[in-house]
């Protein structure tokens, strides 16, 4: 059986993916994990249409959202836009995010 397979593994049931959420979030020393998931689910309607079609949130560590653009300019866009974005972002998930870190996603 692969890591893939819809069957929990024996001797360990399955957990609920709030439960998963809440671990992932607590290791990422996000202190109000609501907030911090809202910032995840509503990135589109936070920095609109037009940025999240090129750039999507990966991870928040230590006050630092991690950010994967598609293209350099869209890096370059962003690092110009961060404090602007940093604003929007506690207006509407709250403080967990001091700065962004921009990365350009690699081709495969």
């Amino acid at each position: 059986m692969n890591d893939f397979s819809d069957t929990p593994r024996p001797g360990r049931a399955p957990r609920p993916l709030n439960q998963v959420l809440a671990t992932v979030l607590r290791r990422m020393k996000v202190s109000d994990q609501s907030t911090a998931m809202g910032l995840f689910t509503h990135w589109r309607e936070i920095v609109g249409e037009a940025v999240a079609d090129h750039a999507v949130p990966k991870r928040l560590e230590k006050r630092k959202l991690v950010v994967e653009v598609d293209d350099p300019a869209w890096a370059t866009q962003l690092k110009f836009l961060e404090s602007q974005i940093i604003h929007t972002l506690r207006e509407h998930a709250g403080d967990e995010v001091d700065s962004l870190d921009i990365r350009v996603r690699r081709s495969r």
